[in-house]
C-alpha cells in the first residue's frame, strides 16, 4: 500500500473499563462522549486542552453498550445496548429521552433490536444487527432495513451524501472469508442492491483485510476504515478506491473511532482498549475545507 503516513498522538484520555463507543458533537461546547464495557455512565472529557474529564451522564438501565454515535442536527446521543436489545436517545445535558427498541419517535411498541453498532449522517440513524442493517428517520418515522445472507457478517455501516450505505463486513461465501466495504443503494423499486464494492482481501493492499471493523467520514467526504487487529486505518474515496492510508500508535488496536473539529483542525478520536487516543494530522491541509 502507497502513500502512507502516520498521525501525531496528541493525547491519551483513560478510562476505567474497556472502552466500547466514542462519539464527539462538533458544535461551541466541545464534548467527547465515551461508553465503556458493562458501564451504565457516559464518560465525558473537554474536547480542547487540558482534555479535563467532566461529570458523566448515567444511564439507569443501560447494561451492556456496544457502541454510540452523536448527531450534531439534533444533538442527540445513541447507545446501542446489547443486553436490553435497545438504543438509548440521551441529549448531552443528560436526559434519557428514550429508550428505542427499535425507531419509534411516536413511542409505540415495538420489535426489540440487537445492535452491534451505530452511525448518525443528516440526522438519520443506521443500526447494525448480526443479520441486517436499519437506517432509521427521526422526522417521518420510516425505518428502512437490508437484509444479509448467512454467509455474511455484518461490522459496522454508514450512510452517504448520496443516501446509499457503505456496510463494512465479512463474506464467507466463497472459499475463503474476505472483508469488503458495500455500497447498498435503492432500486427503481425501492429493493436494496449493490451499487458497487471494495474487497479488502485485494492484493493491491499491503496487508488484506479480513474485518473492517469500524468507519467514519472525514469532513473532505473521504471514509476511513479500521480493520481488526491492526493500528492502520485505510483512506477511501467516495468511488471506494483506497488513496492511501493513515498509521495509528503501534499499541492502538481501535474498534471505534470518530471525527471532530476544534479550533479550526479536524482530530481522529480512536479507542485504545482502556483508553481513547486523540489523533492529529489526519487529513492534509490541502484537502481540509476552510471556514
Amino acid at each position: 500500500m502507497q502513500n502512507c503516513q502516520r498521525a501525531s498522538l496528541k493525547v491519551r484520555l483513560q478510562t476505567s473499563t474497556l472502552v466500547r463507543g466514542v462519539a464527539c458533537l462538533d458544535d461551541d461546547v466541545g464534548r467527547i462522549y465515551v461508553v465503556c464495557r458493562d458501564c451504565d455512565t457516559v464518560a465525558v472529557f473537554h474536547a480542547t486542552p487540558p482534555y479535563e474529564q467532566l461529570r458523566g451522564i448515567r444511564v439507569s438501565g443501560l447494561r451492556e453498550p456496544t457502541d454510540m454515535a452523536a448527531c450534531d442536527a439534533n444533538r442527540i446521543l445513541y447507545v446501542s445496548d446489547w443486553a436490553e436489545r435497545c438504543v438509548w436517545q440521551v441529549t448531552p445535558g443528560g436526559k434519557v429521552d428514550w429508550r428505542l427498541p427499535a425507531w419509534s419517535p411516536s413511542r409505540r411498541k415495538a420489535a426489540a433490536v440487537s445492535p452491534l453498532s451505530l452511525s448518525v449522517r443528516s440526522g438519520r440513524l443506521v443500526v447494525v444487527e448480526p443479520d441486517k442493517v436499519s437506517l432509521c428517520s427521526a422526522h417521518d418515522e420510516r425505518m428502512e432495513e437490508i437484509r444479509f445472507p448467512e454467509s455474511v457478517t455484518l461490522h459496522h455501516a454508514a450512510e452517504t451524501e448520496h443516501r446509499s450505505l457503505v456496510v463494512a463486513l465479512t463474506d464467507s461465501g466463497a472459499d475463503k472469508s474476505r472483508g469488503a466495504i458495500r455500497e447498498m443503494k435503492p432500486d427503481h423499486s425501492g429493493d436494496w442492491i449493490v451499487a458497487r464494492e471494495l474487497d479488502l482481501s485485494s492484493a493491491l493492499l499491503h496487508t488484506p483485510i479480513s474485518e473492517p471493523r469500524c468507519m467514519a467520514w472525514d469532513s473532505s467526504g473521504c471514509l476511513y476504515v479500521v480493520a481488526d487487529s491492526s493500528s492502520r486505518v485505510l483512506v477511501v474515496d467516495d468511488s471506494l478506491n483506497v488513496v492511501r492510508s493513515v498509521r495509528l500508535s503501534k499499541r492502538s488496536l481501535p474498534h471505534r473511532m470518530c471525527f471532530l473539529s476544534r479550533r479550526g483542525m479536524p482530530m481522529l478520536a480512536a479507542d485504545a482498549g482502556f483508553s481513547v487516543n486523540l489523533y492529529a494530522g489526519i487529513i492534509p491541509t490541502l484537502q481540509y475545507p476552510m471556514k
